[in-house]
């Protein structure tokens, strides 16, 4: 085995062929390795020294394999010159002989299979033949059956043996197709005219039958079973001969029903349409008691008549519909009669079922697609009926008012108008899902649209030229909740009516112009409330401007005006809180009320001007008071106690009040020595606009032409100030134009965004089945932190009065020394 055959086996046949050729040198080994061998003969650097006597021992390893090399090749010439011919010749005739005995075999096996055939042949030949007289015996037995029952039928036929003629009319027309395929055979011809003929022959039979069967006006004269018979031969003639005889049927037990409910008669109108349908009840007892033998039931002939009974009323009501308008009250009257007709006869059909196992008549606005061209009367009715109850509203929801006893979250018009359109709506959808409720639909925004303004807004306007009572908050804080569960139950009503109409109007169903409606008028209900507590406090400013403030000369405890103020808010505010049903809405307020408020009260201490030392710190102690009101605002008409106070809602309050006590600080300031006033300005206003220096001196009773050095020293301590604004606006213009500006329109500073309030509230109203919910967003209760907080306020201000007290004091003192 060679080295190259020996790396091709696995390594355990490797081994047991080494082992067999008792292979010993490692030179000759498959997996010889140079680097492994050489390092085995020259193991370390000593033993280079043997180098020499290695390269005689492969000199002569190399000279005994030429030697072995040539033997091997003489060796193999020997034995191809003596006996390698010998071999080949031998292989050469074994090849020979075996072609020789295939040929034999396969001669032999043709011969074999000659043999089988002609041993067979006359088989094959007796069994076609057999074959072939069996269906020819088939055919004439067919045929012989086929002409007697032909025959049969002829005689049959001329004696009205319609039942049996029924039968073997079926047998006849089943043969005959056996011998389509021979029809060019003159006898098979002729016979198939015969059975045509007699085809035609027994349709007249049975068309004559019918005929004789019914007088002029539909009514049974002949026998019932030979009806019978004649219609099961009609049924197997097939569905031409079974439509003449149903179509006819049909129009003989709606003649009297033509004549009598002409279009132009009496009995036509519309207020007659229940005169039509019992006509037709009447024809259908008719069929069921009398008729009932006559027809199969596949045939459904009486559903037939439902049919053609509902086209030709269809035909007619637009006819007379057309000549003749009709009022609300008979459209409304007539559709609904004809709603629950085409209702009774689907249910009384609806087992009928065709090939596809579906129904095979449908009745479903038959009669009533008549009526769709006509119902702009209903929705104009409806518009007139709508308008009258938005007007009427105005003295339900006053005398509602009058009666609450504090349990109405919203006006109850809303919730009445939002049922009659929950009714209109179920009840033109059952007349019509397309053009129709489209109309109704856009009705519906109109009249919202009308509510709003009529309603909600108008409610608002119709206060404000009253003078204020706590009536107005109760209103206005009831609008605001009509006009959130308005926004709500809008977007309820805008998917339910998208769900109802016809799809080719679906997408052109559109409430968000009514939406956006609703949405401005809750802005408009948040600025009316926030109106009308400046209005009822406006009193009180003016009596602040009238108290002498420059020639204070004690402080007391809270002023008489703040007194009344605080009493005024917190017992409308009380109002507003526990009406108020989305608490979302009712901090939206708040923030709204803390800024204008401020802005106002910002305005009225600059009206008080002069103001002594000793009046700015009653102001100081008026301030600390307000800001106590304001932060206990979020909590007033909450039945859980005091609430947590919204981050939006303290950064708004301590931002403004920190303000006016920085103004009343400064202001409380003495002026000598100047660098120590101006360096409180500049320590608690921070900004360098020279306006507002002067404005405060302005403030302090400082005459125009004694502001000189003071203004000096400003503009010489600003350069070493860093972080000084440029104006802090100590009068809040901004605050003034928002105040002023139009109420439908919520300024930006209010930090609650009212379409996103909207739109959660929305999606929270569409979790429960309550048309309204009092409670939509329950506030939590202060935690101890809050209560802490504010006792740390109230300890910072006493600390704060005591020290300007402290400083007044001293520099009294330094006065009396000089």
């Amino acid at each position: 085995m060679s080295k190259e055959n020996l790396v091709k086996v696995s390594p355990h046949l490797e081994t047991k062929a080494l082992s067999i050729l008792n292979v010993k040198n490692p030179l000759d080994s498959p997996d010889f390795d140079p680097t492994q061998y050489l390092n085995k003969l020259f193991p370390n650097e000593q033993s280079l020294g043997s180098i020499d006597g290695v390269l005689d021992k492969l000199r002569v390893k190399m000279k005994e394999m030429n030697q072995e090399a040539e033997r091997l090749t003489d060796t193999q010439f020997i034995k191809g010159g003596q006996g390698g011919n010998k071999d080949l010749d031998k292989a050469k005739e074994a090849i020979q002989e075996l072609f020789k005995k295939i040929q034999d075999i396969k001669s032999k096996a043709a011969q074999s299979e000659s043999m089988v055939q002609e041993i067979t042949h006359d088989v094959k030949s007796l069994d076609y033949a057999k074959r072939h007289l069996t269906h020819s015996v088939t055919v004439l037995k067919r045929l012989q059956m086929l002409v007697t029952a032909v025959d049969q039928l002829e005689t049959m036929s001329k004696n009205k043996q319609y039942k049996e003629s029924a039968q073997l009319l079926q047998a006849v027309i089943q043969l005959m197709q056996h011998f389509k395929s021979y029809k060019s055979v003159p006898q098979i011809s002729q016979l198939s005219d015969r059975i045509t003929a007699l085809k035609k022959n027994l349709e007249t039979c049975v068309l004559r039958e019918l005929e004789n069967g019914f007088n002029v006006e539909g009514g049974l004269i002949g026998q019932p079973w030979v009806l019978h018979d004649a219609c099961l031969v009609a049924s197997v003639l097939g569905e031409t001969t079974k439509e003449k005889i149903i179509r006819r049927y049909v129009d003989l037990q709606l003649v009297n029903y033509r004549q009598i409910f002409r279009p132009l008669e009496e009995v036509s109108q519309l207020d007659n349409i229940s005169r039509r349908y019992a006509f037709l009840k009447r024809i259908l007892k008719t069929c069921d008691d009398e008729h009932v033998d006559i027809f199969p039931t596949a045939w459904a002939v009486s559903g037939r008549i439902c049919e053609k009974f509902c086209d030709y009323t269809r035909s007619d009501l637009d006819l007379v519909m057309k000549n003749n308008l009709p009022d609300v009250k008979d459209l409304l009257k007539a559709l609904q009669l004809t709603i629950e007709f085409e209702g009774q006869l689907t249910k009384r059909y609806e087992k009928h079922l065709g090939d596809n196992n579906e129904p095979i008549f449908n009745f479903d606005k038959k009669i009533s697609v008549s009526f769709q061209p006509y119902l702009y009367i209903y929705i104009n009715a409806e518009d007139v009926t709508i308008s009258s109850m938005i007007s009427s509203y105005i003295q339900s929801d006053l005398a509602a008012e009058a009666e609450d006893d504090g349990t109405m979250a919203v006006l109850p018009s809303s919730t009445d108008l939002f049922y009659f359109y929950r009714e209109t709506l179920v009840q033109c959808s059952k007349f019509s899902t397309g053009k129709a409720l489209f109309d109704l639909c856009q009705l519906f925004a109109k009249h919202l649209d009308s509510y709003c303004n009529q309603i909600i807004l108008g409610g608002l306007a119709r206060n404000e030229k009253k003078p204020v009572t706590v009536e107005h908050f109760r209103f206005a804080s009831l609008a605001l909740n009509t006009a959130d569960y308005c926004f709500m139950t809008t977007s309820q009503l805008e998917e339910k009516l998208r769900e109802k109409v016809d799809e080719n109007y679906s997408d052109k169903v559109d409430l968000e112009g009514v939406k956006e409606g609703f949405m401005r008028a809750m802005s408009i209900c948040i600025d009316a409330i926030v109106r009308c507590l400046e209005q009822a406090y406006d009193q009180q400013f003016v009596q602040m401007t009238r108290l002498s403030w420059g020639t204070m000369d004690t402080v007391g405890d809270q002023s008489d005006y703040v007194s009344q103020i605080l009493d005024i808010i917190k017992r409308n505010v009380t109002v507003v809180g526990r009406i108020i049903a989305n608490k979302r809405y009712y901090r939206t307020f708040n923030d709204r009320f803390a800024e204008v408020f401020i802005s106002k009260y910002l305005i009225q201490i600059f009206k008080c001007k002069p103001i002594s030392e000793i009046g700015a710190e009653q102001l100081l102690l008026d301030t600390h008071s307000i800001k106590t009101l304001l932060l206990d605002i979020p909590s007033m008409g909450s039945s859980d106690g005091p609430v947590t106070i919204p981050n939006s809602y303290s950064r708004i309050v301590n931002k403004g009040i920190s303000k006016a006590e920085a103004i009343l600080k400064t202001v409380m300031s003495p002026t000598e020595p100047a660098e120590g006033y101006v360096e409180n300005y500049l320590l608690l206003i921070g900004d360098k606009h020279v306006g507002n220096f002067t404005r405060l001196l302005d403030l302090k009773g400082i005459k125009k032409q004694d502001q000189g050095p003071l203004l000096d020293m400003f503009q010489r301590r600003i350069p070493h100030h860093d972080n000084l604004t440029e104006n802090s606006n100590l009068l809040p213009a901004e605050s003034i134009a928002s105040a002023n500006a139009s109420p439908a329109v919520l300024p930006s500073s209010i930090t609650t965004s009212l379409s996103s309030i909207a739109s959660t509230a929305a999606s929270n109203f569409n979790t429960t089945n309550s048309p309204f919910r009092p409670n939509a967003s329950s506030p939590t209760q202060s935690s101890p932190t809050g209560e802490g907080t504010r006792g740390r306020l109230n300890e910072n201000f006493r600390k704060l009065v005591m020290t300007g007290m402290a400083f007044r004091k001293d520099l009294q003192e330094r006065r009396d020394n000089q």
